[in-house]
């Protein structure tokens, strides 16, 4: 009979002090699980014990990591939550800036409209102070006339109608 022949990789095969050949299993790092038998029962008791081995580290690996990722997510929300409540705090005080920035408008323009205002009647009371001087130069009847219309006039300026 002809004598078969397998490939076999030398990295893993590893050979035991009593002289037998065992398959070398790495035991670090996440496995898949196609690298450990599906059937053990034709396995000896040290290759199972060196596959369940492996099997536990891969597993341990496993869980530091989805251990990490669920501690960064966590973190992550975290932070992202710190954020957004950041920029609620910064858009607070941007709406409370504006609207202080919108009154102080508003006051701007109400105070120019009374300075308008001031200054008009200030013009106005000077122009009649100067047709009063004029009318008391005069004599008679119409200056007496005049003069009465000048103050009734200074009356309603001075009580806020132009």
């Amino acid at each position: 009979m002809p004598e078969e022949t397998t490939a076999v990789d030398v990295t893993a095969i590893s050979v035991r002090e009593n002289g037998s050949f065992q398959q070398s299993v790495e035991c670090r790092g996440i496995r898949s699980t196609s690298d450990f038998p599906r059937d053990i029962s034709g396995l000896s008791p040290e290759q199972v014990e060196h596959h369940y081995k492996a099997m536990r580290n891969s597993h341990a690996s496993l869980m530091r990591s989805r251990g990490q990722l669920q501690r960064r997510s966590r973190e992550f929300s975290e932070a992202r939550l710190n954020f957004l409540n950041t920029l609620k705090t910064y858009e607070e005080r941007l709406v409370a800036i504006g609207d202080e920035k919108a009154e102080a408008m508003q006051m701007a323009k109400e105070m120019h409209h009374e300075l308008e205002a001031f200054e008009s009647k200030q013009q106005a009371l000077d122009q009649l102070l100067k047709d009063l001087e004029v009318a008391k130069e005069g004599a008679g009847f119409w200056s007496i006339l005049q003069i009465t219309q000048l103050i009734d006039r200074m009356k309603l300026l001075l009580r806020g109608s132009n």
